[in-house]
């Protein structure tokens, strides 16, 4: 399964925008900044739409952080979002969506890195300063930081959640395929695809570390040292394992 720019979730990047003008880009251009805030070209409606999901989602992650994902239904997110339920499921179509609110994020974040990168710049650094700016544009603020440890437990404890994460590897497989096929036309579409699943899956692994760390609820700057460690270490082992391929 793919994503698109249309299936992007409010405030994420427009892989045709300059991520450099996009005050979402950099996960410190404002510590109180939400991945979720109102566009500001956006209409009245459309502002009144985006407040009421960000409105849901929180009262969501703090439900399911105070009483467990399993112990929390729609029609009680409702109610602490002090919506109607039908609007809960208009923006959301079930529970694990309002937890993994945010792969939306994340995807196009990448889209727009592999796409804008530099001639220069190989897909691999591409990749990794991609997922350094993740690590640290989910600690950026406490508001975040909270977020971000909430959900690292819920997925932890949780094997329904655990195995969504898993196919949402897959789904970052098939995006990173299709971008390494458009930019490699002159190479193998098959061991384009195998360097997808091995950069995938590289990805994965690192991100469930990073997810345990803020699970122990590990302190910021020691998280951030420790994603940027693994990371040396992981791209490394891809850069000898792909220096053939990209």
């Amino acid at each position: 399964m793919e994503t698109g720019p249309e299936d992007a979730e409010p405030g994420t990047l427009d892989p045709q925008s300059d991520p450099q003008s996009d005050p979402q880009s950099d996960p410190q251009s404002d510590p109180q900044s939400d991945p979720q805030s109102d566009p500001p070209q956006l209409g009245l409606r459309e502002r009144k739409k985006q407040r009421t999901r960000i409105a849901i989602h929180e009262a969501a992650m703090t439900l399911f952080a105070e009483r467990g994902y399993d112990h929390v239904t729609m029609a009680e997110i409702a109610r602490a979002a002090d919506v109607a339920p039908a609007t809960v499921f208009t923006h959301y179509a079930s529970k694990e969506d309002l937890v993994y609110e945010l792969r939306h994020v994340a995807n196009e974040r990448l889209r727009v890195a592999l796409r804008t990168r530099a001639s220069e710049v190989g897909v691999l650094a591409a990749v990794k300063e991609w997922q350094q700016d993740m690590y640290e544009y989910y600690v950026q603020s406490p508001k975040q930081i909270d977020r971000s440890r909430t959900f690292s437990r819920l997925i932890r404890e949780n094997p329904t959640l655990w195995s969504r994460s898993v196919g949402f590897m897959f789904e970052r497989q098939n995006l990173l395929t299709e971008l390494l096929v458009e930019q490699h036309p002159q190479a193998d579409p098959f061991l384009l695809e195998v360097a997808a699943a091995q950069i995938a899956g590289a990805v994965q692994a690192a991100q469930v570390r990073y997810q345990g760390d803020l699970a122990a609820g590990m302190a910021k700057d020691e998280v951030l040292a420790r994603a940027t460690a693994r990371s040396e270490q992981v791209y490394e082992q891809l850069a000898r394992g792909l220096a053939e391929v990209l």
